[in-house]
């Protein structure tokens, strides 16, 4: 599904489904005088819903200067130089309810419209207060200074290797050793350099790689064993981590 709207003048919007291999992030990217927000989102990691999309979508909107400028008060002045050139993030909970929200409407015409100009200004006000609380609520991440805090994620690191093939979600895995979501993400990607969703990509595609070429197992059976129920999601993410398919691995 591909499908592309323009909102209003100077707002646009986009939508189409991807492989469901992605993580839920967000991406900011500013360039001439329109500024994009991408989002990716496979379903709420924040327990927010137990409804199963089955489909991962990559959403954008794009924001010229000129529609920004709307926003323009005696007090308050809304351009593309207060945003970064680029940025990107893990999407929050509220993000992700957003989204949820805005793949599932069932709206048409003017009010598809109006629906979609509110999401839009609300992800984008999200945007900007996650990448405020990285700043502050999070800065430097200086709780990993005191060494019971530190070992909460030497926990958390273990308990995702043990679970590699249904590995527990951010809220599952704070709730487990003890520490907020916020915390918990930042903390991980300052300590071991990597996210969460790619430290466990990463160890996932490892593993398979040791049983491709270490035992019988077909490709399929090694993708199950890691958690995957689709054969092409694992060589689509098993190509794009190592940068070989499963076959030309298994072949050998």
């Amino acid at each position: 599904m591909l499908r592309n709207l323009t909102i209003k003048q100077g707002l646009t919007y986009s939508i189409k489904t991807i492989p469901d291999v992605v993580r839920n992030e967000s991406l900011l990217h500013r360039k001439g005088n329109t500024l994009h927000i991408r989002f990716y989102y496979s379903g709420t990691d924040c327990g927010l819903t137990t409804a199963d999309l089955g489909k991962s979508y990559e959403i954008q909107f794009s924001f010229d200067d000129a529609y920004l400028e709307l926003f323009k008060t005696a007090t308050v002045t809304l351009s593309l130089s207060q945003f970064p050139l680029i940025e990107q993030q893990d999407n929050c909970c509220s993000t992700q309810l957003l989204l949820h929200e805005l793949v599932t409407a069932k709206v048409e015409g003017l009010q598809e419209l109006l629906l979609l100009e509110s999401k839009a200004l609300a992800l984008l006000l999200c945007f900007q207060k996650e990448a405020s609380a990285t700043d502050t609520v999070c800065d430097s991440c200086k709780f990993l200074s005191k060494p019971l805090e530190k070992e909460k994620f030497y926990t958390a690191r273990e308990i995702l290797l043990n679970q590699l093939n249904e590995p527990p979600t951010i809220p599952e895995l704070a709730m487990k050793i003890g520490i907020n979501q916020c915390y918990l993400k930042k903390g991980f990607k300052e300590l071991f350099g990597s996210t969460v969703y790619d430290f466990v990509q990463e160890q996932r595609m490892l593993k398979a790689r040791l049983l491709l070429t270490t035992t019988d197992l077909s490709i399929a059976q090694v993708a199950a064993e890691i958690g995957f129920t689709s054969s092409g999601n694992f060589s689509t993410a098993f190509k794009r981590i190592t940068g070989v398919f499963p076959s030309e691995l298994a072949a050998n």
